[in-house]
């Protein structure tokens, strides 16, 4: 496992919250109540680009590891 699979977090993390987002757009006001499975999808999917290591971090690997960019300021 090397500096691709920063790529791999970063991208799966911000399509589910991008999926949860469209459907809850489709199903209208019927999503936005707390006991269906989509928003309680939703919910949890906002903590993706946090747990595992946030996704401004995986971003500063992809930026050095990957792309050879000089380290940024910290």
């Amino acid at each position: 496992v090397g500096p691709e699979s920063s790529l791999n977090k970063v991208f799966w993390s911000e399509l589910d919250i991008a999926l949860h987002e469209t459907a809850l757009d489709l199903l209208g006001a019927e999503g936005e109540l707390a006991d269906t499975e989509w928003c309680e999808g939703y919910v949890f999917a906002l903590a993706g680009p946090i747990y595992a290591g946030t996704n401004e971090i995986q971003r500063d690997i992809i930026a050095e590891r990957l792309l050879g960019l000089p380290k940024g300021r910290r």
